[in-house]
């Protein structure tokens, strides 16, 4: 690979980045679409570090890109992608290198990242890379045309999303992924994209949630429950009451770990699982 170059993310320009990823991804699993304002918006919700991000240049082109995102003692990969002309000659692997080195030197203590459970080649990459994997992670999603759910006596109130996330610590029992932390959260609520509801049940706030509404689609972002009220009645209520206030939506829900007593909830509202993931994990 000796005509094969690593340079820091913060050398191209975003639009070159978006170009890309969405090259890479063309005949991925999910294929991915992103304008150069999604991509800015990326950056910033993640917090990817541009500096220690990488392109991959071979034959003076771009030929692939990985994403490393920091928040003091963590670390995230993200968005490896390699064109399709360029495969299978060890530049995911050089960029993966690169990124772990880079987060090492940064002061990440771990590393995890996501990669779907059907994508092999992947699982071999980042194994060698030393991660393990640490739990199974489900995308969830209900059809726009499926049948209605029972309108529940109780009502979703709008609420401040800023206000709702300092209940976040509390009412998770499960560790969230990099994408549904509090800190990707609050960064989505600064710029205006999270809408927040609340759920008042026997007298006192249970559950919220707080979703990001695209064309015909509505995305759950979070959603808390107070575990002191127990998760499944809550839940369904509040998840009954969404599908009200969203009649004609599809509604989904990413990287639910497979522990997660939502699940549960999400099955019996006829949410489908659309796609598994594993979380992988490497310790530095």
């Amino acid at each position: 690979m000796r005509d094969l170059i690593l340079i820091p993310a913060r050398a191209v320009s975003v639009a070159e980045r978006a170009q890309i990823l969405n090259r890479s991804y063309v005949d991925y699993y999910v294929p991915m679409r992103l304008s150069p304002d999604q991509m800015t918006s990326i950056d910033r919700f993640y917090d990817i570090d541009l500096d220690r991000s990488v392109m991959a240049m071979s034959d003076d082109t771009l030929a692939g890109m990985a994403l490393l995102s920091v928040r003091g003692d963590r670390g995230w990969i993200s968005g490896v992608g390699v064109l399709p002309e360029h495969r299978r000659r060890g530049l995911a692997r050089a960029m993966v290198s690169r990124l772990v080195e880079g987060a090492r030197q940064a002061g990440v203590r771990e590393i995890r990242l996501e990669v779907i459970a059907q994508n092999t080649s992947a699982w071999r990459l980042y194994a060698e890379a030393g991660f393990e994997a640490a739990r199974e992670l489900l995308l969830w999603r209900r059809a726009a045309d499926a049948d209605a759910l029972p309108i529940p006596e109780e009502r979703l109130t709008a609420a401040s999303p800023s206000v709702l996330l300092e209940r976040f610590d509390r009412w998770h029992l499960e560790p969230v992924t990099w994408q549904r932390d509090a800190a990707t959260l609050s960064r989505m609520v600064e710029a205006g994209r999270l809408k927040g509801y609340q759920l008042e049940w026997r007298g006192a706030p249970a559950a919220y949630c707080l979703v990001s509404g695209y064309g015909e689609s509505v995305a759950l972002m979070d959603v808390g429950i107070d575990p002191a009220k127990g998760i499944l009645t809550p839940g369904r209520i509040l998840l009954q009451a969404l599908s009200h206030l969203h009649w004609g939506k599809a509604m989904t829900i990413s990287n639910v770990p497979a522990d997660d007593p939502l699940n549960r909830v999400l099955a019996a509202l006829r949410f489908l699982v659309t796609v598994r993931q594993v979380e992988m994990k490497l310790t530095l």
